[in-house]
């Protein structure tokens, strides 16, 4: 009994909360538009040969919700570009992609534990268009050690300098 009254109870909230989006905001889509993507680290290194660590996504909407007395982003949809493994990247850390939206290009922050210690991948700053064909957009990580506990690693990629 009590928890079909929680359930009743729950209703009203979920409807107010579905009635506070108030616009979704979508990238328009382009031509089919290949560009590159760069995938560097630290100072410009390139992510040589990775197949796990390199990311990048385009974001393809913006649902923004009401708060009391001001906006504020509640979701972002994006696709992912192009996935670790999904090619191999070339020497200078660079593989092809073909875009099919304007939305801006980057990551979200991802934490990894290699060798036993816990990192940040962060790729910073998503990259906005518009983008021309044959352009090159650089997704530059960040990495930064942090304090996690780490049971398990993850491999350790060939391009890894860090001690």
């Amino acid at each position: 009994m009590l928890r079909r009254g929680l359930r009743l109870l729950a209703w009203p909230l979920l409807a107010l909360v579905s009635a506070a989006c108030t616009s979704t905001t979508r990238h328009p889509a382009s031509e089919p538009t290949q560009v590159t993507l760069r995938f560097t680290y630290d100072d410009g290194k390139p992510m040589r040969h990775d197949d796990y660590l390199a990311n990048a996504r385009q974001e393809t909407y913006i649902k923004r919700c009401s708060k009391i007395g001001s906006t504020t982003v509640c979701d972002v949809g994006s696709d992912a570009l192009f996935t670790g493994g999904d090619a191999p990247l070339d020497a200078n850390g660079e593989v092809r992609v073909t875009l099919h939206s304007t939305g801006p290009i980057g990551n979200n922050p991802t934490s990894l534990c290699i060798k036993g210690k816990g990192y940040v991948f962060d790729s910073g700053d998503w990259k906005r268009g518009p983008f021309s064909p044959g352009q090159v957009i650089e997704i530059r990580y960040r990495i930064s050690e942090v304090d996690m506990a780490c049971p398990w690693s993850s491999g350790t990629p060939p391009w890894w300098d860090k001690s």
